[in-house]
């Protein structure tokens, strides 16, 4: 699937296994919760040289202060890659556990500003085995995994 310059994905795809994302420049999220949510297949997620992409889902669908996350977002992602994304801070703000149970690789490359993986909440990845092509890491809170890599890149001014 190809996107065309816009704000953020707004389509509801229920068959679509793969996302690559290359070089929208112009967005700053790629999807509101409900979109996440009916992508149902959806098995890899790529987001590449997205200059202003500040975080994957955005805050649209809010009940007070908080985002509704029910339902599981992204319910048989495999594979996750975010490249080069500066402004990228979080993947997800929410105070709920975003859960992940298929998730089994993630990549994270490039993305200076990002802190945290779920904002303000906590992130459940029972099936990860690989984390930036290290598969001798256990990593049990991708959360804080990468808490600790911003913390070391701040440090020593390496990159996450």
């Amino acid at each position: 699937m190809e996107l065309i310059p816009c704000q953020f994905l707004e389509v509801s795809c229920p068959n679509l296994e793969a996302l690559s994302i290359w070089r929208a420049n112009n967005i700053t999220a790629l999807c509101s919760p409900s979109v996440a949510r009916s992508l149902l297949n959806l098995r890899t997620l790529w987001i590449v040289f997205c200059q202003s992409m500040e975080e994957v889902i955005t805050e649209e669908e809010q009940q007070g202060d908080e985002i509704m996350t029910n339902d599981t977002l992204f319910r048989r992602l495999e594979e996750l890659k975010l490249y080069n994304l500066p402004e990228l801070g979080h993947f997800i703000l929410t105070k709920h556990t975003l859960e992940f149970p298929f998730l089994r690789g993630v990549q994270i490359h490039g993305c200076l500003a990002m802190k945290t993986f779920v904002q303000q909440g906590s992130v459940s990845t029972p099936s990860l085995e690989i984390v930036n092509d290290d598969d001798e890491v256990k990593v049990d809170d991708l959360n804080e995994w990468i808490h600790q890599r911003f913390i070391s890149k701040e440090e020593d001014g390496s990159e996450i």
